[in-house]
Order: structure tokens, then C-alpha cells, then sequence
């Protein structure tokens, strides 16, 4: 189960909030490393790496999805104002 640091990073890369996104991953690499320090077996130190592997993957795969969105917009844009009539 993902840690609360975790979920609101996962929100704010969800709705693109993406400074929020990134001071909530300094918070979340804080919280991870000392589970990662208190954890007594190799199992938890796998699921610990497994939940961060799995939420930075995704963060990767959202933001680039984003990206590509904004840039596919901003495309659309040029565009359609190299075709506007010259208001000069």
C-alpha cells in the first residue's frame, strides 16, 4: 500500500501540478530511504523497492504523457495561426 507521501505525489502528477509533484518527491525519498533504514528483512526492502520502482515508473510514463499532450496543444496552436488572416 502506498505511503501518504506517496498518494499526494501521485496526485499532484495526476493533476499536473508538477512544482507540487516535485516538492513532494524530496518528502517521499526522505520517508522511503528511512523505511528502507528501519526494514530488518530483505522482503521489506524489496517491497519497498518495489512501491518506489512502481509510482516512479508511473510518475515517468504521466509526465511524459503530459508533456506530449502540451507540446501536441501547442502544435495545434502554430497552426492554426499560421492559417488567421493578417490583422496588421
Amino acid at each position: 500500500m502506498p505511503s501518504l507521501s506517496g498518494k499526494l505525489l501521485q496526485n499532484a502528477v495526476s493533476s499536473g501540478a508538477f512544482p507540487e509533484a516535485e516538492r513532494l518527491l524530496g518528502i517521499y525519498r526522505d520517508e522511503m530511504q528511512a523505511n528502507w533504514e528501519a526494514a530488518v528483512s530483505p522482503g521489506q526492502r524489496a517491497a519497498i523497492a518495489a512501491e518506489v520502482g512502481e509510482l516512479l515508473e508511473w510518475a515517468r510514463i504521466a509526465t511524459l504523457a503530459a508533456r506530449s499532450h502540451t507540446q501536441r496543444k501547442l502544435i495545434h496552436l502554430s497552426s492554426r495561426k499560421a492559417y488567421a488572416a493578417d490583422s496588421r
